[in-house]
């Protein structure tokens, strides 16, 4: 960047601050500044303004409510008025005042930030809503300059805009640096007309195909990484803003749901459990990893390039941290799905014992050894139509009687019994549901397959543990 102002910190205009929406728009403009070098800020200042105009006519209403860009009464005279409120915050003609900027928390000249020149700031009309009945917020010019480069850095995403952000700077700054090479290449082929558009259909797919580029295309330590996705609109009278967090937790599974020992079955789990209104009556072939929607006059045939961006129920449940046991003991009853993604899975996310979860495979081992392959259909109908912690206790008790019998070695002792398997730290359906998902592995394992009906599915689904 050639810095012919000398008025301004040219560090503070790049540098991360924590504030998630300033660091977006700095990243974008330290982009900017290394594709056109010879541009001091003001230049770059009007190239952004240019490309809202010219290219997106204007259309950066979910950022800016009546900013010069977005007043329809400036209209024609959008990037002269943009360029006598930068030059009058770069020559410092605008009425200021000292003190700390509020997002950067160093002194400085501060000017007023308000609806027409941040997102979600508060309007400078209502003088009580702001500190001191200050007139907006106020920051640091070189803060105010960063947000004008924001709407470079994020997507459109079901109508409102999104940016997602990482508690890992450099995950950060490659989703804006991405955002805002491809907002100049679409330029360059004369393709880009608004806001970039995120082809995912909720915000849970779109932080889950940012992650699989990271993983994919970048080599950056991801250890202790959670993913946000702000989805907010700045528009008229209704401001608003959806935070959406993917725990490193869970981050970090699906990371190694993404090794080669695991990813080709995780990614057929995932695809059968993608859903989108569009095609209610889809169904996932699995042989042909694709959906055929079945029409009046000729099947449709999606494949994945499309359908991987469709709503999924499996990574809503993970951004909310509910647990997908179910719908992998539903899955397992087909399927295979590997026991020890599965053990991951429920030590990391789930919090449950390692020793709990070693003891139900145990219990499984003793149950398909000690029943015929025709006597298993009744051990699983029995299983599967335990819907209290009582029947589930019993069942356990009549396996530890049956073990007794055999003079075996102790099976489940008092304290796996009221440590491991009963805690009160667990679900007593997930305890059930693991069970059952270790018994079908095991039973794929063999090549034996024993049909069971599934009359108690729903009801189960719904069932929340209200006893004991």
């Amino acid at each position: 960047m050639n810095k012919t102002y000398t008025t301004i910190d040219y560090d503070i205009l790049t540098a991360p601050t924590g504030d998630h929406f300033v660091d977006a728009a700095g990243y974008a403009l330290k982009e900017l500044s290394i594709q056109y070098p010879n541009y001091n800020i003001l230049e770059l200042i009007m190239l952004a303004a240019n490309i809202y105009v010219d290219n997106w006519d204007a259309k950066i209403h979910t950022f800016f409510l009546n900013s010069p860009i977005t007043q329809p009464s400036f209209k024609t005279k959008e990037k002269e008025k943009t360029q006598i409120y930068f030059e009058g915050l770069l020559n410092e003609t605008l009425s200021y005042s000292i003190g700390y900027c509020r997002i950067t928390g160093l002194k400085a000249k501060l000017f007023p930030a308000h609806r027409d020149n941040t997102v979600l700031s508060g309007s400078s009309t209502f003088v009580n809503f702001h500190h001191s009945f200050d007139t907006g917020i106020m920051l640091s010019k070189e803060v105010l300059i960063r947000y004008h480069f924001l709407p470079l850095a994020c997507e459109s995403l079901q109508g409102k805009i999104c940016v997602i952000s990482s508690n890992n700077p450099q995950t950060s700054e490659l989703y804006a640096k991405d955002c805002c090479n491809r907002n100049l290449y679409n330029i360059g082929q004369n393709a880009s007309s608004g806001i970039l558009k995120n082809e995912a259909r909720s915000p849970s797919t779109a932080i889950f195909r940012y992650i699989d580029k990271i993983l994919t295309h970048y080599k950056i330590n991801t250890n202790n990484e959670c993913i946000t996705l702000y989805h907010f609109s700045n528009y008229s009278t209704s401001p608003d803003i959806q935070i959406y967090t993917l725990p490193f937790q869970a981050f970090r599974f699906y990371q190694e749901t993404q090794s080669s020992l695991y990813a080709k079955e995780w990614n057929i789990f995932i695809a059968s459990h993608y859903r989108c209104s569009d095609y209610k009556n889809a169904t996932y072939d699995k042989k042909h990893n694709n959906f055929i929607v079945t029409n009046k006059k000729q099947n449709e045939i999606i494949e994945e390039t499309d359908f991987k961006y469709w709503r999924n129920i499996i990574y809503d449940k993970l951004l909310l941290n509910k647990s997908i046991v179910s719908d992998i003991r539903k899955w397992s009853v087909q399927n295979q799905f590997n026991l020890t993604l599965l053990k991951s899975y429920l030590i990391n996310i789930r919090n449950m014992k390692k020793e709990t979860v070693d003891k139900i495979n145990q219990i499984a081992d003793f149950i398909l050894n000690s029943n015929s392959e025709s006597n298993m259909k009744k051990v699983l109908t029995t299983l599967n139509a335990v819907k209290s912690p009582y029947m589930l206790r019993r069942f356990i008790l009549r396996v530890i009687v049956e073990n007794y019998k055999q003079e075996n070695d102790i099976l489940v002792s008092v304290n796996d019994y009221i440590d491991y398997l009963f805690p009160d730290s667990n679900s007593w359906m997930e305890t059930r549901d693991v069970l059952l998902i270790a018994i079908y592995q095991k039973l794929h394992e063999l090549h034996l397959k024993v049909e069971v009906e599934e009359i108690i599915e729903e009801a189960l689904d719904n069932f929340h543990d209200d006893a004991d």
